[in-house]
């Protein structure tokens, strides 16, 4: 049978690569809260993912593929990791290399009907980015909003601790997930749990870097008197040498 002409004119695309996406998330785009720039950003991560088996795309290849400025891809994919609609993870390949990758789980989640956000344990109470962003004087990146959900989720860390681990890293002047991230790690080796068990571990803390540095001091002095005997003896010694060129000139 002849194709129709309708046909043979668009056999240029329609014999190119197709996206799936599931007919649910078109129905109920505006039920789950997308926004078009949401459903957009979501579109290209899916399309990059089926066609060219990419699992990120960066922010100058979201601006391109979209046409919406570095700012609002960046807000929107804030939004969309807070919101539970999509997650970014790292992972490390043989050469040691870290790579950030996405992952829509979180969509396909939401899809079924189910809010990834929400532990059957813990309620969020309040928006930890917020602090986050207000200390660091900047807007987070995907990554480190994901990072903080992680300390939530996975490692159970009560809003609380990250709240105290952040006001420490802030006041040591370390502007650094990671430095948080061993703060963190440090008090849950400790097993501390509650706001007063934080308390007497900062005193004993405390206590211990005081020790140390009085232990120091005191090394120190006894150094100091050390060279100074050395040098009285070292004087002595010179002026008695003296005493013996004086008597003994010719020597």
């Amino acid at each position: 049978m002849k194709p129709s002409d309708r046909e043979s004119a668009n056999a240029d695309f329609l014999s190119g690569a197709f996206v799936a996406i599931p007919h649910r998330w078109l129905t109920q785009t505006g039920v789950l809260g997308l926004t078009p720039v949401h459903t957009v950003l979501l579109l290209q991560i899916v399309a990059a993912a089926q066609v060219e088996q990419s699992d990120f795309l960066t922010p100058s290849e979201l601006c391109e593929r979209t046409g919406l400025d570095l700012v609002q891809v960046t807000d929107a994919i804030n939004e969309l990791v807070m919101a539970g609609f999509l997650a970014m993870g790292e992972r490390l390949d043989e050469q040691g290399t870290v790579s950030t990758y996405f992952d829509l789980k979180p969509l396909w989640t939401r899809l079924r009907g189910k809010d990834p956000t929400k532990s059957p344990i813990r309620e969020w109470t309040q928006n930890p980015v917020q602090l986050f962003e207000e200390e660091f004087g900047r807007p987070l990146s995907g990554l480190e909003c994901e990072q903080i959900r992680q300390w939530l989720d996975r490692d159970g860390h009560p809003e609380w601790m990250i709240n105290e681990a952040l006001r420490e890293a802030v006041l040591a002047n370390k502007f650094s997930f990671k430095y948080i991230d061993r703060i963190l790690f440090d008090w849950q080796r400790n097993r501390i749990r509650t706001k007063a068990e934080l308390e007497t571990y900062r005193e004993s803390y405390r206590e211990r870097l005081k020790a140390r540095t009085e232990t120091g001091a005191s090394k120190a002095g006894a150094q100091q008197n050390a060279r100074q005997r050395d040098s009285r003896k070292n004087k002595a010694r010179d002026e008695r040498y003296s005493a013996f060129y004086e008597l003994f000139p010719d020597a």
